[in-house]
């Protein structure tokens, strides 16, 4: 039996008295009985415990860090406090939208559409918990879902009746693109409730995780890919993967990566679809029109000119959605783009250079 984790009960105990939400009160409460339960405690008792005098906070490598960084870095405080206050601004904007949408913090976190059919479906599985928000009514949340409790799931982990329940309870993404856009709608709920909770982060119902994570496991490894879309939004899912990790906005540098699926959108944009008699439509169905072939290699001059011709017409888009689009790498798009922004601009100048005088 583990002994009880007084630190951590007491960072819970003050979500549970001044979390910004009812929920966010709820869930800190849910986790502060688990906490006195592994210790073999009702949560009552486990408090009680919190009166005794708090023991020093060992002193660890990270306590100096920001004076050690300072004198390694001159100004390295001051540019970390720089994208605090960037950071900060940036969420304070995103609230102000999200409310925007919303209309008010209520309607942000009452349970959206999916949110309700996934509470019904599991249902028969659950146990559950309760809480009461300010206008005095009660809401329940599952507790544990067909024995489980858990608020990190992985595929393995998630038994055949959950896995059912949270499948079913409306249509499963056909495609791996429309897998990867719910996954992302999952995701920017989470971030939008997650700006208005004082810990920063909103803990999604447990239903909900497990539809993520059987989601995410489809684009990882579960399903295979049936047209050119589904591939790319392998790709896409990658990158995704990498970026969302970050707290501020952050590009993934893989070269390999990059050159790969430069490589598939190349293949892409080269392929040709055959003709498909009437024989091949009765023998192989559907299937044979979605069968690529690849065409002729195009030149380097073909690549420049389909590059340029996408830098003229569409110069907002970005380096990697054209390369994406002409089949070539973001360093060649980006090379193209400075090549031709130092001639517009040496244009100008002989321009205005010949209408002195």
């Amino acid at each position: 039996m583990a002994t009880l984790d007084i630190e951590k009960l007491r960072k819970v105990r003050g979500l549970m008295t001044g979390g910004a939400t009812e929920g966010e009160r709820a869930a800190a409460r849910s986790r502060a009985q688990a906490i006195a339960k592994a210790a073999g405690m009702t949560l009552e008792v486990a408090l009680s415990k919190l009166d005794t005098p708090a023991q020093p906070k060992p002193r660890s490598f990270f306590d100096g860090f920001d004076e050690w960084m300072e004198a390694k870095e001159p100004g390295y405080k001051a540019r970390e406090a720089a994208k605090r206050a960037e950071r900060n601004a940036r969420d304070a904007r995103r609230r102000a939208e999200v409310l925007a949408v919303y209309g008010s913090e209520a309607a942000l976190f009452a349970r959206t559409e999916r949110e309700a059919l996934l509470d019904a479906a599991i249902a028969p599985l659950a146990t559950w918990d309760h809480w009461t928000d300010d206008t005095g009514t009660v809401h329940r949340f599952a507790k544990t879902l067909d024995g489980v409790a858990s608020d990190f799931w992985n595929a393995k982990g998630i038994t055949p009746a959950i896995r059912a329940a949270v499948m079913g309870a409306y249509p499963w993404p056909i495609t791996l693109v429309e897998a990867l856009a719910e996954v992302k709608e999952w995701d920017q709920l989470r971030w939008d409730r997650g700006l208005f909770c004082r810990s920063g982060e909103w803990n999604p119902y447990r239903e909900v995780n497990c539809r993520v994570t059987l989601l995410e496991d489809e684009l990882e490894t579960g399903r295979p890919a049936a047209t050119w879309d589904d591939v790319q939004a392998r790709f896409d899912w990658k990158r995704y993967v990498y970026e969302r990790t970050y707290v501020d906005p952050t590009q993934r540098e893989e070269p390999f990566l990059e050159r790969l699926e430069a490589d598939f959108a190349f293949l892409r944009a080269n392929a040709q679809v055959p003709p498909a008699g009437p024989e091949s439509n009765a023998a192989n169905g559907s299937q044979a029109a979605s069968v690529p072939q690849p065409a002729i290699r195009r030149t380097n001059a073909d690549k420049r000119a389909d590059v340029l011709a996408w830098l003229r017409e569409y110069p907002e888009l970005s380096d990697r959605e054209i390369a994406r689009r002409a089949g070539v790498s973001p360093q060649t798009v980006n090379t193209h783009r400075r090549q031709a922004s130092a001639a517009a601009s040496k244009a100008n100048k002989c321009e205005h250079s010949g209408s002195v005088g």
